[in-house]
C-alpha cells in the first residue's frame, strides 16, 4: 500500500520505518533540510523536501493514489491543515497527530469533523492506553484498541451472594453498553447463550463501553474491590490521559510534579487526582510521601533515564508493579530486564497502531484464548446473508457470539433488533473450529 508521512520527526522516523519494513510504498515530506538529508541517508523511503501542508506537494507525493495519510509533524495546528487538505486531495484515510486534548475532546466543535480527518491520534494517548489497560486489567485480554479506548474487557470472579449469580443472562437486564463475553468455569469454557446462568467462582470476562462495565461488574460481586493506589510521575500530556482513563472509585491516583506551574494546572484539569509537586527521583522524598505502599508506579516524564531511575527506586521501596514511558523503543526489552514490570513507546505503539490500520482485512484475529480453544475476532460485514438482517434473526454457528459494533466512528454493542449494514465491523468470540463458517456468513468468503 501507498503511505505519506508528513514530518520526519522521532515519531514520523519511527512510523516511516517500521511501515516500510512491513512492504508498504512510503513517502516523507519534511522542510527540514537536516531531518531531510538524515532520512537520505537512513532509511529506504522516498523524501520530498517542502511543506507537507501545500497541495501542490501531496499531489507530487501521489496523495491522490495514496491509502494512508499520516500528518506527525511537532505542531499539532500544521497536522490538522496537513491531513485535511490530503483528504480534500482523495488520500483514502487520513490521521493527524494531535496532542492537545482541546482537539481531540472539545465539547464546543468536533475539529475531527470540521477538518475532515478520519482520526486524530497522539502517541501520548495511545501510550497512556496501553498503560490503563495493564492497570485495570493486568494478565487479561485487551481489546481497548478495537475503537480507540471507548471498550474495555474486564476480568471478575462471580460471588455466590451477588444480585446477578444464579439467574439466566436473558433475566439479567444488563445495560445496553454491555455484554458477557465468556465463562470460564474450572476448566469448562463457555460461551454464553440466554439460558446459561453465571455460577459461584465462575470467571466471566464483560466487555463494553468503560463507564458501564465497572456498573456490570459490581452486580456479579458481594464486596467492594480494593481500592488501588497509582502513582504517576511527570505531569505530561500521557498523565493527563492516564487519569482520565483511571478515574473511578477503584483507583486513588497521585502525580508527582516538578514543576509548580504545571501543578496547579494539573489541579485544576485532573480534580480528583492528588498532586505533588517534587522531585521523583529523590528517594527521600519518595519515603516521605509513602510511595512504598503504592500497588503502581509509571514514569511519564519526557527523560526517559528519570523514568527508570525512579521506577527502580519505587520498586526497591516495595511498589508491587512499576512501568515507565520510554521515547527511545530499542530501551524497551532492556529495561524490563533490569525488573521493571512494562516499558512503552509512544512512537511504537503509534507505528504499531499505523500497521494494524494497514493490515487490516476482511477478518483478522484479534486476541486468542489458544487454551480453550477460542479467539476473538475482528469481522468486516459484507456477507448477502448478514448484511440487512437483525441480530435475532441470524443464524450463527454454536458457540459465537457478537460482541460489539463499529459503524463509521460510532461504538456499539448491539442488541437483539440491530440491523447490520455493510462495512459494519464487528467483534466475535467463537470457537475456533467455527472461524472459517463464522467468516464465510460474516464476511462472505471462505
Amino acid at each position: 500500500m501507498r503511505v505519506i508521512v508528513a514530518g520526519a520527526g522521532d515519531i514520523g522516523w519511527y512510523v516511516a520505518e517500521r511501515v516500510s519494513r512491513d512492504g508498504h510504498d512510503v513517502t516523507i515530506i519534511d522542510n527540514n533540510p537536516q531531518k531531510v538529508q538524515q532520512v537520505q541517508s537512513g532509511l529506504d523511503v522516498q523524501i520530498i523536501h517542502d511543506s507537507a501542508a501545500s497541495a501542490e506537494v501531496q499531489l507530487r507525493a501521489g496523495v491522490h493514489e495514496t491509502d494512508l495519510f499520516i500528518a506527525v509533524t511537532g505542531s499539532d495546528d500544521s497536522n490538522l491543515v496537513c491531513a485535511s487538505v490530503a483528504g480534500k486531495l482523495g488520500a483514502a484515510h487520513t490521521i493527524a497527530r494531535v496532542d492537545e486534548v482541546v482537539y481531540r475532546k472539545s465539547p464546543e466543535l468536533s475539529y475531527r469533523e470540521h477538518f475532515n480527518v478520519d482520526e486524530l491520534l497522539s502517541p501520548e494517548m495511545l501510550a497512556a492506553l496501553e498503560l490503563a489497560s495493564v492497570v485495570r486489567n493486568p494478565g487479561s485480554l485487551a481489546v481497548e484498541h478495537f475503537a480507540r479506548g471507548e471498550l474495555e474487557m474486564q476480568q471478575v470472579i462471580a460471588d455466590g451472594g451477588a444480585e446477578l449469580v444464579g439467574r439466566p443472562l436473558r433475566e439479567l437486564e444488563l445495560s445496553d453498553g454491555v455484554r458477557i463475553a465468556s465463562i470460564q468455569r474450572g476448566p469448562e469454557f463457555i460461551i454464553p447463550k440466554g439460558d446459561d446462568q453465571i455460577k459461584h467462582d465462575d470467571r466471566i470476562r464483560i466487555i463494553g463501553k468503560t463507564e458501564q462495565v465497572a456498573h456490570c461488574r459490581a452486580g456479579f460481586e458481594t464486596q467492594k474491590p480494593r481500592t488501588q493506589k497509582v502513582v504517576i510521575l511527570g505531569g505530561g500530556h500521557t498523565t493527563l490521559s492516564l487519569a482520565r482513563r483511571l478515574r473511578g472509585n477503584e483507583f486513588r491516583l497521585t502525580v508527582i510534579e516538578r514543576d509548580e506551574r504545571r501543578c496547579k494546572y494539573l489541579a485544576t484539569a485532573i480534580p480528583m487526582v492528588t498532586i505533588l509537586n517534587g522531585d521523583g527521583t529523590n528517594l527521600a522524598f519518595l519515603k516521605e510521601e509513602r510511595i512504598d505502599n503504592a500497588d503502581f508506579f509509571i514514569g511519564t516524564t519526557g527523560s526517559d533515564e528519570t523514568n527508570i531511575l525512579s521506577a527502580m527506586q519505587a520498586k526497591d521501596l516495595g511498589v508491587n508493579k512499576v512501568m515507565v514511558v520510554i521515547r527511545r523503543p530499542d530501551y524497551a526489552n532492556i529495561v524490563e530486564k533490569m525488573g521493571i514490570d512494562r516499558a512503552v513507546s509512544p512512537r511504537m505503539v503509534m507505528a504499531e497502531n499505523m500497521l494494524a490500520l494497514l493490515r487490516k482485512g476482511k477478518a483478522r484475529t484479534l486476541a486468542g484464548l489458544d487454551d480453550v480453544g477460542a479467539e476473538i475476532l475482528e469481522l468486516s460485514v459484507e456477507g448477502e446473508d448478514f448484511v440487512g438482517q437483525k441480530l435475532r434473526n441470524l443464524k450463527l454457528p454454536g458457540e459465537a457470539l457478537v460482541l460489539t459494533l463499529q459503524r463509521g466512528r460510532e461504538v456499539m454493542v448491539p442488541h437483539a433488533d440491530t440491523e447490520f449494514q455493510l462495512d459494519d465491523t464487528i467483534l466475535v468470540i467463537c470457537r475456533t473450529q467455527k472461524r472459517k463458517q463464522l467468516i464465510r456468513l460474516v464476511v462472505g468468503i471462505s
